[in-house]
């Protein structure tokens, strides 16, 4: 008797933890934006996965279950996004263990290209310069009027002192407010309400620390 509880017991157990550590991925799109393309990478990796929706479309305020068992062990997941306008959208360190869900918005909106993206009609660049005084390690640009700051720009990179940096911006208004935030060990140092254009140099000093 005891012997069959263990086994039942155990295979409660088996089924629980294949359930919570699905790899299955609820990808909300929220952009208002219809989605065309996905790809998909582990955390870490270099390349993207092909299209995993070649012939489909996540609707804005519309949903997709998307299977990622083929990568057998991986939880830690990046995603890119491609509406209807060829923006993209990332979201990186998805942890698929600690939630399911993906939710897509505006504040996911890349708007640094790639080398081979360069060129793009509605593409504009902006120049960003470290005179904080020390090396910077996050560098966020937000328009004034969201809630979020997005993603670190400089991912796994860093500004020198008296360096500068320049961002292609796609998907983006031009002449509007902006936000630029700048995170070094010597704190955080931002600029608010700063009208960006094409070509344009915004210098960051320690006078900007919060």
């Amino acid at each position: 008797m005891n012997r069959i509880k263990i086994i039942v017991i155990s295979a409660f157990y088996l089924l629980m933890s294949t359930l919570l550590f699905s790899q299955e991925a609820v990808i909300i799109n929220k952009t208002g934006f219809d989605l065309y393309n996905i790809y998909v990478s582990p955390t870490g990796m270099e390349d993207w996965s092909d299209d995993l929706q070649p012939f489909d479309v996540i609707l804005k305020d519309s949903y997709r279950i998307l299977d990622l068992k083929s990568y057998n062990g991986e939880f830690l997941f990046d995603f890119r996004f491609v509406d209807v306008d060829g923006d993209e959208y990332i979201k990186k360190n998805v942890d698929l263990n600690l939630h399911r869900k993906v939710v897509v918005t505006l504040d996911d909106l890349s708007y640094i290209l790639d080398a081979e993206q360069v060129g793009r009609q509605d593409e504009w660049v902006v120049s960003v310069r470290n005179n904080t005084g020390g090396t910077v390690q996050e560098l966020y640009i937000s328009p004034h009027a969201s809630n979020s700051w997005g993603g670190n720009l400089l991912e796994n990179d860093f500004m020198e002192n008296k360096s500068t940096r320049q961002f292609y911006m796609s998907g983006r208004e031009e002449f509007i407010d902006y936000d630029i935030r700048m995170d070094s060990r010597d704190g955080k140092f931002v600029q608010e309400e700063v009208t960006l254009s094409n070509n344009v140099t915004i210098v960051i000093t320690s006078a900007d620390r919060e």
